[in-house]
């Protein structure tokens, strides 16, 4: 006998694409979550804030079928005579994002005209689906592969400017920063530094915009957690730890084009007894399609692979069908499908209301 849960899931492809198939007229879906409210006089404050609510079923390992609060974040930021700050909490335990509820608690200065020094807690300069706004990632998770490879949000300090003459209709940005190698609020697992690298260029291309950009990183680290890419029998990685990624996304008013190669290299100080290993090379990647089928409703789809090279994990091709709905600038519903390529029908959905500003 058909499941419900199996029923749902087939329906849920069927609609995805009917709605791929739908000849609407163009439209750019609103982007959700602005830049916050102002409290009093000029932008000295600023209050946001995002709260996401989610629904999964059918899901056959990791938690059970159910709901929780994805996010509940409140940020508080503003600017005056020049400096900016910005100080954001998220008060779910469950945040994949940092290991507290500190998110971000950084002040940037304006160093030129064209060159910004930024200190504190804050992303580090890593893969464009990475920095993006969390109201704002096309589906309901980032890849796997940039959960696993990039470093998240540290402590540290980024120097970032300006590579184009302001009348240009090309911008090209350069970033560097020096970070502790540990992820949120924790110290220094050593006495080096992690170094990290990211240049990105953007300029009109036909009846759209091209983006693109690059990133590398090197640290020495000691003792430093690295998701679902660790073999089972290592807690932590100390060793000499390269990263590399390249990212690309076309969009136009109708649709866009988006993907992403990630690429790793681990050199351990001591071989793992268990294993044998002292190295790994993890290799991931993303390629995202989405089309705007009429006025806030899109739909996409997203094939991402991630290939941690290490004992005991296996490699992970899946696919991802998503539906987004902005009725407003500030509310966002979010449906996805998410399944193996190897079993396309045995997956299972999470559904999403989000509220940001």
């Amino acid at each position: 006998m058909t499941s419900f849960a199996t029923v749902l899931r087939r329906s849920a492809l069927g609609l995805a694409a009917l709605l791929i198939g739908l000849g609407a007229h163009p439209a750019a879906a609103q982007s959700p979550g602005g830049a916050g409210v102002t409290v009093g006089a000029g932008d000295a404050l600023r209050v946001g804030g995002l709260v996401q609510a989610d629904a999964y079923l059918g899901r056959e390992a990791g938690p059970n079928d159910g709901f929780r609060a994805r996010s509940a974040r409140l940020r508080l930021g503003g600017q005056a005579e020049g400096l900016s700050y910005v100080v954001q909490t998220d008060f779910t335990s469950s945040s994949r994002e940092a290991p507290s509820s500190l998110l971000d608690a950084f002040v940037q200065v304006p160093l030129a005209n064209r060159l910004r020094l930024r200190g504190g807690l804050f992303k580090t300069p890593y893969s464009a689906e990475f920095l993006a706004p969390r109201p704002r990632i096309r589906f309901a998770e980032r890849a796997r592969v940039v959960n696993a490879l990039a470093p998240n949000r540290q402590a540290g300090v980024q120097l970032t400017g300006d590579l184009t003459a302001e009348a240009s209709d090309a911008q090209v940005t350069a970033t560097l920063g020096a970070f502790n190698g540990t992820r949120g609020l924790s110290t220094n697992d050593n006495e080096n530094l992690l170094y990290l690298g990211r240049l990105t260029g953007s300029a009109p291309l036909g009846p759209g915009t091209l983006d693109v950009g690059a990133s590398g990183g090197y640290s020495i680290d000691g003792q430093v957690s690295i998701p679902n890419t660790l073999p089972n029998t290592v807690s932590t990685f100390t060793g000499t730890r390269a990263l590399f990624q390249a990212d690309a996304q076309y969009e136009t008013d109708r649709w866009l084009l988006a993907g992403a190669l990630h690429a790793a290299d681990l050199e351990y100080d001591d071989e793992d007894p268990a294993t044998g290993i002292n190295s790994q090379s993890p290799f991931g990647y993303y390629a995202t399609a989405g089309l705007n089928v009429a006025d806030g409703h899109q739909v996409l789809a997203r094939l991402e692979g991630y290939d941690p090279d290490s004992a005991g994990r296996t490699p992970d091709d899946q696919f991802v069908l998503g539906y987004n709905y902005d009725a407003s600038s500030v509310l966002r519903v979010v449906v996805n499908y998410k399944a193996s390529t190897e079993d396309v029908a045995d997956g299972f959905f999470t559904g999403r209301l989000q509220v940001a500003f």
